[in-house]
């Protein structure tokens, strides 16, 4: 069920704590607070799996994840969320005066970037993703596929969002309906819309494709442990709805036309490419129009069956077109396989994904899940680009209103010696200012790097010199759940395990710890080590994906004026241990080193305008060039 690991299998898990203790976590702290879990699977290939994992793994591969939870009570119940991701704040003048206020502590920094300068503008954008926040979210594909609704809309284009209406929203109206073609039927499906204004003319239109078929009661992609039988319709049925909307919806007294640039995410809107080229370029529509194709996890990847969906008459495309391009490789369905993500990077005009170092990772065999080769000739051809996330205003330690005292950089150490003292305070820990406080936060599976923090807690405690504490919070498989715990109970006033997730405990950990570790086995690009880095808390990473992208290391005194963190080469316990020490040893033997990396760090620039300087570029470049495949109408209207 998991994506290809970009690194040595996982060991046989052995016990990381051991002690007799029967009074396991903290009687004022609940044993979960809200659903926790992320977009990626819980077994790896070549970890030790249990006998259940073992029944799953012997099932077809699933294009949706498999998350396994510890809830309430310990009662098991799967979960796909990424509350890591979880915004605050969604008030239009809120996030105004946010972006504000960011912009004008930007400007006070000597060496701010000059913003590009976008040369089409005036070319619409049309966002299409399967999960749209606030509205739809089980990951952080809807809070990336919402922050570009308002990001390209704060720059200026006219911009459109569309994904299915899964419920019934608040303040949508009524915006058409069209009759789609597909599975050798016709399908209705009505559009709703929700119009936000950002002022100064800036808008978006989020889009809400309504069908029978996205109302279902188990979740957006399918049941616990499975997937939808007809999720392969669902997601064809909403790529095709979502290209007759520019085309069909008049908005705000005209339609978005077909010179637009349309932007697919992940494998369900894969098909989308396909259709535009092999539907509509070739009977002379959209023949104007780009489309980029952005990859968020490579590890999903839609196949399904060519078999029980022919190419022709169930996806309604031409065979001796399409078939070739949405072809794909399965161990369970071998060449009888449609491959939706496959189809979309070989027919996008451009194809992104969410880090530099993830672009390149992607190109390798172990990294790509059976795609590099397609990966490497769009590298190749220079189609192929990774562009860091943004994270959102409200991730800031001037403004954040859920922390105990806000800060800049000329007061930073005051304002987080009071937030480590009370996050001290609030989870159990001893009251001691010089202990170095050590975070972690995600979800407790292997991936995230879990087993190598619980096999390194009693060198940490007793093992090197250095007095640390450590917080571990998070939710996820049910064997680390309980070491978590376990460990609590062993190191209690030195260890906070808390199985659980409170978004607002994680922004206390932001600003009151002094490292933050993620050793991710492999991470595209991650967020929570951008937060760390803003707040002043230098992270202990992987050197992996997004990670190696966003944290500069302490290689030696060299780098001392721009590192912002500790890197790690090799996913294994002797190299974490001994980055991990030369964390601590700076930050309890060579204080002025560690204070010069906080400033680093805080100075740091990983907001979405940044972010959206490349998206820009890419923008440029894809609609400036040629398209990249051309159907033969293209060919006959330009020549």
């Amino acid at each position: 069920l998991a994506p290809a690991p970009l690194a040595a299998p996982a060991p046989a898990l052995k016990p990381a704590v051991v002690c007799n203790s029967s009074d396991l976590g903290s009687p004022e702290r609940p044993a979960a607070f809200g659903p926790f879990a992320d977009d990626l699977p819980t077994t790896t290939e070549g970890s030790e799996a249990s006998p259940e994992e073992k029944s799953m793994a012997s099932e077809p591969l699933l294009n949706v994840p498999s998350t396994v939870s510890v809830a309430n009570g310990g009662e098991m119940q799967r979960l796909a969320s990424l509350s890591a991701f979880d915004q605050l704040i969604d008030d239009v003048d809120q996030m105004a005066d946010l972006r504000a206020q960011m912009e004008e502590e930007a400007a006070k920094l000597e060496d701010r970037p000059v913003r590009y300068g976008a040369r089409h503008l005036s070319t619409p954008i049309v966002i299409v993703a399967s999960e749209m926040h606030p509205w739809s979210k089980t990951g952080g594909l809807a809070m990336i596929a919402g922050s570009y609704g308002y990001e390209f809309a704060l720059r200026g284009h006219r911009t459109m969002a569309i994904a299915p209406m899964y419920d019934d929203y608040a303040n949508c109206t009524w915006a058409g309906s069209k009759a789609i073609e597909i599975a050798g039927g016709w399908h209705e499906v009505n559009y709703f819309l929700h119009r936000k204004v950002y002022g100064h003319g800036k808008v978006c239109d989020y889009v809400f494709v309504n069908h029978p078929c996205f109302r279902r009661s188990e979740g957006i992609y399918g049941p616990p442990g499975a997937e939808y039988g007809d999720n392969l319709f669902r997601f064809a049925l909403f790529s095709l709805a979502a290209a007759e909307a520019p085309l069909v919806l008049e908005i705000d007294g005209s339609t978005y036309g077909q010179d637009v640039l349309f932007i697919a995410n992940d494998w369900q809107t894969g098909i989308l490419p396909v259709y535009l080229l092999y539907k509509y370029k070739l009977h002379n529509t959209y023949l104007n129009a780009r489309s980029m194709m952005v990859i968020h996890n490579i590890g999903y990847q839609g196949k399904y069956s060519k078999e029980h969906f022919p190419v022709d008459s169930y996806l309604g495309l031409p065979m001796r077109f399409a078939a070739e391009d949405l072809q794909g490789e399965d161990m369970h369905l071998g060449p009888d396989c449609i491959n939706l993500l496959a189809g979309g990077i070989r027919t996008a005009d451009r194809v992104l994904t969410v880090s530099p170092n993830y672009a390149n990772e992607i190109q390798s065999p172990e990294g790509a899940n059976g795609l590099h080769d397609i990966l490497r000739q769009r590298g190749g051809e220079l189609r192929l680009a990774g562009i860091l996330n943004g994270i959102s205003d409200e991730w800031s330690p001037v403004t954040d209103p859920k922390i105990p005292r806000n800060y800049r950089l000329h007061d930073f150490e005051e304002g987080k010696r009071i937030c480590k003292a009370a996050l001290q305070k609030e989870l159990g820990l001893d009251q001691d200012p010089e202990a170095c406080l050590v975070g972690f936060c995600g979800r407790l599976c292997f991936q995230k790097g879990l087993t190598l923090i619980l096999e390194t807690i009693e060198w940490l405690m007793h093992g090197q010199p250095n007095r640390c504490q450590l917080i571990l919070m998070g939710k996820g498989e049910e064997k680390l759940a309980a070491q978590v715990a376990n460990a609590e109970g062993c190191y209690r006033g030195r260890i906070c395990g808390y199985v659980g997730f409170d978004p607002c405990v994680e922004r206390r950990m932001m600003a009151g710890c002094d490292l933050l570790l993620m050793p991710s086995q492999y991470e595209p690009c991650g967020l929570p080590q951008m937060y760390a880095q803003v707040y002043g808390t230098l992270p202990v990473v992987h050197e992996t994906g997004g990670l190696k992208d966003s944290v500069r290391g302490l290689w030696d005194d060299t780098h001392m004026d721009v590192a912002t963190g500790f890197l790690f080469s090799g996913f294994n316990e002797g190299t974490m241990k001994h980055t991990l020490y030369k964390a601590l040893e700076t930050f309890h033997h060579r204080k002025p080193v560690f204070r010069k990396m906080q400033t680093n760090a805080m100075k740091s620039n990983f907001y979405w305008p940044t972010a959206m300087d490349e998206y820009e570029k890419h923008v440029d470049y894809t609609l400036e060039g040629w398209p990249y495949k051309k159907p033969e109408s293209w060919w006959n209207n330009h020549h």
